[in-house]
């Protein structure tokens, strides 16, 4: 049952990989960095479909990393992990890029929440050694979204395809898998709202950057480093790849479902 369901997972993460960015290539058309908030306004209330597609992109690209979340989960909870150094290492490499992905799009549309979330992250990254001299690659002071924009659509997507297919030696899926994923996605746009859009000139209490991003702001508000913020944040990224490689792997599981824990806790904190 357990490796049924594990397959299960895996061929479903891929058809979401795939219609994310089925349904990203066609949103693309529409967006412009230089009118972030603007274009995707328009996409919701002018182009025809546009709010659709949106959606699924959205949806997609969510129920995706909670689909490689869960993968990832069968993987660490097995007695032992089967597969190829090589090929947990790049899927360790997939996860982290699709977090950053996820960041990325966030970003894109341009609101008051993804300015804020953008805020924190640049501070995170100047106060820390290293991470501040990689400011330059997402900031860009005359087009603020463009670089976003590149990595977003371009070079993260290209990575993190060479990345599946080094894990999987496939970027294919059998067509009841992508199917399934249409499925699921059009349910989340059917039964859930995404974040809300927040105008530039609106004025509200609180802002928040995506799900996952939750723990690292409130590690800050409680005055945390940003040096300590990113190492954090990275623990979980390092437990994984350390996995199939040295002894302890029981210990190690145990901190990766204590970093899980502590990090959900101090997501749902505010």
């Amino acid at each position: 049952m357990h490796l049924k369901m594990s397959t299960f997972v895996s061929w479903l993460s891929m058809g979401l990989f795939l219609l994310s960015m089925a349904s990203g290539l066609i949103v693309v058309f529409a967006y412009h960095p230089s009118l972030a908030y603007d274009s995707v306004q328009k996409m919701r209330f002018i182009i025809p479909y546009g709010d659709f597609f949106r959606a699924l992109h959205y949806f997609s690209s969510e129920a995706f990393t909670l689909m490689l979340l869960l993968h990832i989960g069968f993987e660490v909870a097995k007695k032992k992990i089967k597969i190829s150094n090589t090929s947990w290492n790049y899927s360790i490499l997939g996860f982290f890029l699709v977090v950053v992905l996820m960041f990325t799009g966030f970003v894109l549309k341009g609101d008051q929440s993804a300015s804020a979330a953008t805020d924190v992250a640049f501070n995170l990254m100047k106060n820390t050694p290293i991470l501040s001299h990689l400011v330059p690659l997402f900031q860009d002071e005359s087009v603020y979204y463009y670089k976003f924009f590149i990595w977003h659509v371009i070079f993260l997507p290209l990575v993190l395809s060479l990345a599946i297919y080094k894990h999987v030696s496939t970027l294919t899926v059998k067509i009841e898998y992508f199917t399934i994923a249409i499925g699921l996605s059009i349910a989340g746009y059917l039964l859930f709202v995404m974040p809300p859009d927040i105008a530039l000139t609106q004025k509200v209490d609180t802002l928040k950057g995506p799900w996952f991003f939750w723990g690292a702001e409130n590690l800050l508000r409680v005055n945390f480093s940003s040096l300590a913020v990113n190492l954090i944040l990275l623990i979980p990224f390092g437990l994984l790849m350390a996995l199939p490689h040295i002894g302890y792997k029981k210990s190690i599981k145990t901190l990766i479902v204590a970093w899980v824990l502590g990090y959900f806790a101090m997501s749902l904190i505010w």
